[in-house]
């Protein structure tokens, strides 16, 4: 056991770390063990900014590390499944994305601040994170709703689910991003991170639409989380829980074979 991880990183016994702190000590986590030698499984989001992300990259080449970002989704059979029938052309042309989280997280009311619970370094915990009191709204799975130390649902589930759209895409980077929201659902709520929220990404030959919201569960196409791609033939819908295809109609006739509900 270590109370600074640094100390870990000198031990040359240790060959890989694994870096599933709060999210905004994974850039300068990733780079010191780098430095040191390690190789390095890191959660998700990989970091807090794109900023952050080119240092986190420089290092990995600098130092000729292996790193990997924590999208286990890539690895479970049902996404590769329906990633491949996406790349099979069967849905056709492909011009619109979805991806979305409706989030039955009800109000965080909010809170005093507090004594540092016993056995926390709360410095430590803090790291590169602003000073700031000790409150317990921002500690413990809460500190994911403020800006200090991560960036609420959409990189919180965003990241898993956007994630399979890019590979389903094979997307580069956008061109345009536009982004719309607040405290829409819980007005008073303790979160800094909108509790509702829509972002379009625009790449050359497709749209990525990302929303989400909280205290409501009745998703998209009936589904709480997932993603679509709509294709002139069908969409194919996709979430943790297993994906199907639905087609399109042309003249009350199917443009392809429906595929029923294919259980993860």
């Amino acid at each position: 056991m270590y109370k600074d991880y640094r100390q870990m990183l000198a031990n040359k016994d240790v060959d890989i770390v694994i870096i599933a702190t709060p999210d905004h000590w994974h850039c300068l986590m990733l780079a010191d063990a780098c430095a040191a030698g390690k190789d390095v499984y890191v959660e998700k989001p990989a970091s807090n900014s794109i900023g952050e992300a080119t240092l986190m990259v420089a290092a990995a080449n600098q130092h000729q590390r292996m790193v990997q970002v924590n999208q286990w989704q890539r690895s479970q059979q049902h996404f590769k499944d329906a990633i491949a029938f996406v790349h099979s052309g069967q849905l056709g042309t492909i011009a619109q994305t979805k991806a979305w989280m409706y989030n039955g997280h009800g109000i965080l009311p909010p809170a005093a601040d507090a004594p540092v619970p016993a056995g926390v370094d709360y410095n430590m915990w803090l790291g590169p994170a602003p000073n700031r009191t000790f409150n317990p709204n921002r500690f413990h799975y809460n500190f994911r709703w403020y800006w200090d130390y991560a960036g609420g649902l959409m990189t919180d589930w965003g990241v898993h689910l956007i994630d399979m759209v890019l590979l389903g895409m094979k997307a580069q980077m956008p061109e345009r991003i536009s982004s719309f929201g607040g405290h829409l659902a819980y007005p008073t709520d303790a979160r800094e991170t909108p509790d509702t929220q829509t972002a379009l990404y625009e790449f050359s030959n497709f749209q990525l639409t990302w929303e989400h919201t909280m205290g409501r569960q009745y998703g998209l196409y009936g589904l709480n989380h997932g993603i679509a791609f709509t294709g002139d033939k069908g969409t194919l819908l996709l979430n943790r829980d297993g994906w199907e295809v639905r087609p399109e109609m042309d003249k009350k006739q199917l443009k392809m074979e429906a595929i029923a509900w294919q259980k993860e």
